[in-house]
């Protein structure tokens, strides 16, 4: 049986692998569902295998977002069929689209950083995301599916990649959505909340406590009292971080 403390040591060891692999100094962190993507990914899993939703719901509602939850969650999904587990993956990927604008920004920074998709949703099918996107350059970080994967990714995972990260001297953006969000983006150095569909309501009453937290949105919805910013932006700040990094070194 996992418990938090060996899942924390997985979740280390694999960005400490990441890290090994890279010397880029700037480094993105970017959540899937509802910040890559303008809906949440796990409903069309659930539509391939005419599941109902209400097992999941009521997990997060005895557990939170919490480990125990995301570690019950996870071994719902195990209990699932292989061979049904990979097609439903395989069908929920083809059923999204990442932002257009996400997809310009992302290959437009892909030479001056290192890009993790980060998931507390389904691994495998992000990994199909990735895939259909042609942005095999990511590092995917999730799990929910034992024993292929070894761990999972709650909101304390998450704040320990980016405060790792930022320990290991690299300049850390992070982009998410919800309150699972809250540690990566409070841990990292500049932080982008997607306006999601849901108009964020579990992170708002929260927001500000993140005094560096901006929006972005890619509609007409936006938060009052957030400071609005936009990937154009965000890609010229990243340029000039890769500038000032690349002269230091030369």
């Amino acid at each position: 049986m996992l418990n938090e403390q060996e899942n924390i040591s997985r979740v280390e060891a694999c960005i400490n692998e990441i890290l090994a692999q890279s010397d880029k100094s700037i480094f993105l962190i970017i959540d899937g569902d509802r910040t890559l993507i303008s809906t949440d990914s796990t409903k069309y899993f659930f539509k391939h295998l005419e599941l109902e939703f209400i097992e999941i719901k009521s997990i997060f509602q005895k557990y939170d977002y919490t480990f125990e939850a995301f570690y019950h969650v996870a071994l719902f999904y195990s209990r699932i069929d292989e061979k049904r587990y990979k097609e439903a993956c395989i069908a929920s990927a083809k059923a999204v689209n990442i932002y257009s604008d996400f997809l310009k920004f992302i290959k437009a920074v892909k030479d001056k950083t290192e890009l993790i998709l980060i998931t507390s949703g389904i691994a495998q099918s992000w990994q199909n995301v990735i895939d259909n996107h042609s942005l095999d350059f990511m590092h995917l970080i999730g799990g929910n599916y034992f024993p292929k994967e070894k761990f999972v990714v709650d909101k304390n995972a998450k704040g320990i990649i980016a405060n790792k990260l930022k320990l290991a001297g690299k300049k850390v953006f992070a982009f998410g959505d919800t309150l699972i969000d809250f540690d990566m983006l409070q841990n990292a150095h500049h932080s982008y909340l997607i306006v999601n569909e849901k108009m964020n309501k579990d992170i708002i009453p929260h927001s500000h406590e993140i005094a560096h937290l901006k929006q972005i949105s890619f509609s007409s919805d936006s938060h009052q009292n957030l400071p609005l910013t936009d990937l154009i932006k965000v890609t010229s700040l990243i340029h000039k971080y890769y500038e000032n990094s690349t002269n230091k070194n030369s």
